[in-house]
């Protein structure tokens, strides 16, 4: 009886936590400076200097003027529609709707966000981005890269991935990169062939297991001590 009470009680913990866990996952996605967060548990992209790493895709680095960034429309007929819970964002008016357009000169430029993990175990952490980018973009996580983009030409956007169009590039980010507190991504955004220019991003972070896992842990459990008490009445 003793050991029906402990499974049914540590089912019940890994349930209720499933519900700790939720609250705590942080919601993540781009926004210029020119409006609202969309909700989102990280700060505004801004426009960022060279940060002392980079993807090395055969083009230089480049600084754009200010930090400042705005949001960018986009009715899906050149660009996709901005992700859930975020817009494009670019350092000026850069997009395929944008009037009048800003030119951006051909380089790579970084922008970033941070985000703020209250734990004490960051390697616990998971997380994932999915992405678009016009012409493509390495993304970074506290100046790790997250992954490598793979076009070899931009006749519009990237024949590769992060491209502008099509289903977004899922990024899922490397548990080992997180730590306890500031968190910064960076977004190292390349400009090829001269045209529109900007970045879209959308995303979660759980400094905790994902809820799934606690609340198959949790049932698991109470349907084990459920079957032990039917042995012991039979």
């Amino acid at each position: 009886m003793k050991l029906f009470s402990k499974l049914s009680a540590l089912g019940v913990v890994f349930v209720v936590a499933t519900t700790f866990a939720s609250a705590d996952t942080l919601q993540i996605g781009s926004y210029g400076s020119d409006g609202g967060n969309f909700g989102n548990d990280n700060t505004v992209l801004a426009n960022s200097n060279y940060p002392g790493f980079a993807y090395s895709d055969g083009f230089g680095f480049g600084q754009l003027p200010g930090s400042g960034t705005v949001d960018l429309a986009s009715d899906g007929s050149v660009w996709n529609t901005a992700l859930p819970n975020s817009s494009w964002v670019s350092w000026a008016q850069t997009g395929p709707q944008s009037s009048p357009f800003v030119a951006t000169p051909n380089a790579n430029y970084f922008f970033t966000s941070t985000f703020t993990l209250d734990t004490k175990n960051p390697s616990g952490a998971s997380g994932y981005l999915n992405i678009y980018a016009d012409d493509t973009v390495a993304v970074f996580l506290n100046g790790n890269l997250e992954i490598t983009p793979t076009g070899d030409s931009y006749p519009h956007c990237s024949n590769g991935i992060p491209t502008c169009i099509g289903d977004p590039t899922r990024v899922s980010l490397n548990s080992n990169d997180f730590v306890s507190g500031v968190n910064t991504l960076t977004f190292q955004v390349l400009q090829a062939n001269g045209a529109d220019y900007g970045v879209d991003f959308s995303g979660e972070v759980s400094p905790v297991p994902e809820p799934s896992s606690l609340l198959l842990l949790g049932t698991g459990l109470i349907g084990s001590a459920g079957a032990l008490l039917r042995r012991m009445r039979a």
